[in-house]
């Protein structure tokens, strides 16, 4: 009897414990974490509309309807159109509203407010690149907003190009073929893993050749090995690197998030723009994934699906990347595979174990000091090859018709 007075008494205890209407006033928090239960269901420990309440020290809470922003003094649509938060510290921010980059002076120019006018191009990382309010992405030339992120006009026939060398090319006059490239508004995304061979040294000069002649806006990476390749990276690729390309590319391999975020900002600035992002991909396909995944995370209104084309040639490097990341790549991008440029088929062939007449022609060239340094970097004695240029042929619509071989490539850019 004693017993069964005891569990009546506990239920009814506990009956009373959990009814909805016991604390369906009051929050109660256990455990101090600014979170509790009010009798229905899971409740904030605050006045709803009162506070923003940061639990993790971020810069952003919760203030019992919405995000806010931790000192606006109310939820999300207070601190709509007012100021850039960087809470990182990388340039840029949130105004509440949207993705917003920080001026010199805390403005937003990018998303929100729009409250900057300056006509700089700022540039906040140093990397030689900025944003303008007026013209999205650019490169810094004497505090400027004139280059524009698509025009990358500092690398045609510029001192950047092959370090000083006499012959560094000044073409940058010619039409691209129709068909695929807008040169107007689309971008190319020069990928090299550098590794674990070196053709990708004469891959490197050929790609500027073709920059230059077209005046292609590009953003050149170097470095993008995959995780089954990277202990097989070529340091000495980085003078290589220097001499052709001047400070105008991105160090993968040393600073492999940084150029993540400035390469996913240049392809922003691109689609933005209302053009597409084509990427030679010359390598696994490791750092193109998590270019991707930050361009979805941070700006999800673009459709990499459609306006991203991946070009790949190389079963080795399929093989070589990771496979998460290989299948992310064809299911987020729109993945385009070509026969590879080391052999005789529908692409050009650009490996040659001989290639004299070839280096004949590119060092007598207006190109030729960027062919030396290449050319000092891999001896073309013992192999000549820019098979990763195949890429960027299609891209451009050069079939074999018109280049089949390099000698066929000296021909035309030469």
């Amino acid at each position: 009897m004693i017993k069964l007075t005891s569990l009546a008494l506990a239920a009814a205890a506990f009956s009373v414990l959990w009814s909805p209407q016991t604390y369906a006033q009051t929050c109660v928090d256990d455990d101090g974490d600014g979170w509790g239960w009010d009798g229905n269901g899971s409740c904030q420990v605050q006045q709803v509309n009162a506070s923003c309440i940061d639990d993790d020290g971020d810069g952003w809470g919760w203030d019992g309807s919405g995000s806010c922003q931790v000192g606006s003094g109310n939820s999300t649509a207070g601190v709509a159109a007012s100021a850039c938060v960087d809470d990182d510290g990388d340039g840029w921010g949130w105004d509440g509203q949207g993705s917003c980059r920080v001026d010199a002076v805390g403005n937003t120019d990018s998303g929100g407010s729009q409250t900057n006018t300056s006509q700089d191009c700022i540039d906040t990382d140093g990397d030689g690149w900025g944003w303008s309010d007026t013209t999205g992405s650019c490169r810094v030339q004497s505090g400027a907003a004139s280059d524009s992120g698509n025009q990358n006009s500092g690398n045609s026939g510029s001192g950047n190009s092959g370090s000083g060398n006499s012959g560094s090319g000044n073409q940058g006059q010619s039409t691209v073929p129709g068909g695929r490239f807008d040169s107007s508004t689309d971008l190319v995304a020069l990928h090299f893993d550098h590794g674990p061979d070196p053709d990708d040294g004469h891959a490197a000069a050929a790609g500027f050749v073709v920059h230059d002649y077209f005046s292609l806006p590009v953003v050149v990476v170097g470095g993008t090995t995959g995780v089954y390749s990277a202990d097989r990276y070529l340091p000495a690729s980085e003078g290589l690197m220097n001499q052709i390309w001047g400070s105008q590319w991105l160090d993968a391999h040393n600073n492999r998030q940084t150029s993540v975020e400035q390469a996913a900002r240049r392809w922003v600035g691109a689609l933005a723009a209302g053009g597409d992002v084509w990427v030679a991909e010359g390598g696994p396909s490791d750092f193109t994934a998590a270019v991707v995944r930050f361009v979805q995370a941070q700006y999800p209104e673009y459709n990499t699906r459609n306006r991203v084309h991946v070009v790949q040639h190389s079963v080795w490097n399929e093989d070589h990347a990771l496979r998460s990341d290989l299948d992310f790549i064809r299911g987020n991008t729109n993945y385009i595979r070509v026969e590879d440029g080391n052999d005789p088929n529908a692409t050009a062939d650009l490996r040659q174990e001989n290639g004299s007449a070839f280096v004949a022609s590119a060092l007598s060239s207006a190109y030729r000091g960027v062919w030396q340094n290449a050319f000092n970097y891999l001896d073309p004695n013992d192999k000549l090859d820019f098979s990763d240029t195949v890429e960027l042929l299609y891209i451009l619509n050069i079939g074999t018709s018109k280049i089949a071989n390099p000698d066929d490539f000296a021909r035309y850019f030469f």
